[in-house]
């Protein structure tokens, strides 16, 4: 995790606010988290990029391993609802990217909705409820094939949506595996002689969720982003070059 106030310090430092502008507390915030994000998304794609290259055999200096240790904050395992009334399996809200659905302890296989209409009709290739799969709805549901009945779910008939408790043997089990999108960090303060103080107490304080290796990435990152703002260009190129000295370090 990185101190927020910690980057918030370096960034008002480097940006001079003297000589070339002020960054505000608001700002500020909202440059964290799309900095913030930016590293997070980009994980994914060093994943993708990594996979392909030579594993080290050192585990502590391989790339994939570095960056499954920073995604590791944001991998939950969580138990899923059935909405029995609908018929649609609920997402977690905070979600990003689904890693597997699992039904009893055996993975769900996601189709796309053109699959399902053939898989669906096709005698061999029906799914069943060892062998499920799942087609993802609007925003925050998925449908399961095939969908739980009375008969294998045990749900409540009185209320239609909650699990009988006393039959917990035959009852199906839906858990998600996913990332979670980061919180948004906030910097919280409070106005001392007309001056933004930090306020390390704030119930709404925020730090970033990131590796704390990220710190100078954040710092240079929110500066980029801070030179626009504030219309110096210099800001931005010297936290660009900063960057791409960082990117290089890493490389070599």
């Amino acid at each position: 995790m990185v101190n927020i106030n910690s980057v918030y310090q370096k960034v008002l430092a480097l940006a001079n606010k003297e000589q070339r502008g002020y960054v505000t507390p608001q700002e500020f915030n909202l440059f964290a988290d799309k900095a913030q994000f930016e590293i997070f998304e980009n994980y994914f794609h060093k994943v993708k990029m990594s996979e392909m290259k030579p594993k080290n055999q050192m585990d502590y200096a391989d790339e994939l391993e570095m960056l499954e240790e920073k995604l590791h904050p944001f991998h939950v395992d969580e138990a899923a609802n059935w909405d029995t009334t609908n018929n649609y399996l609920s997402l977690p809200t905070n979600i990003h990217k689904i890693i597997n659905i699992t039904r009893n302890g055996n993975q769900v296989t996601q189709v796309n909705k053109s699959q399902i209409v053939y898989t669906e009709n096709h005698p061999l290739l029906k799914a069943n409820i060892t062998r499920s799969v799942f087609v993802r709805e609007d925003s925050g549901i998925v449908s399961v094939y095939p969908a739980p009945t009375q008969s294998t779910y045990n749900w409540n008939t009185t209320t239609e949506s909650n699990l009988d408790p006393s039959i917990l043997n035959n009852t199906e089990q839906f858990e998600v595996s996913y990332y979670k999108r980061p919180a948004a960090p906030k910097w919280a303060y409070i106005v001392l002689n007309n001056k933004a103080m930090f306020n390390a107490n704030a119930s709404d304080l925020q730090n970033f969720e990131l590796h704390a290796s990220e710190e100078e990435n954040l710092v240079y990152r929110i500066l980029m982003l801070a030179g626009l703002t504030i219309k110096q260009p210099d800001i931005q190129q010297s936290a660009a070059a900063g960057l791409q000295m960082t990117k290089q370090e890493q490389n070599s």
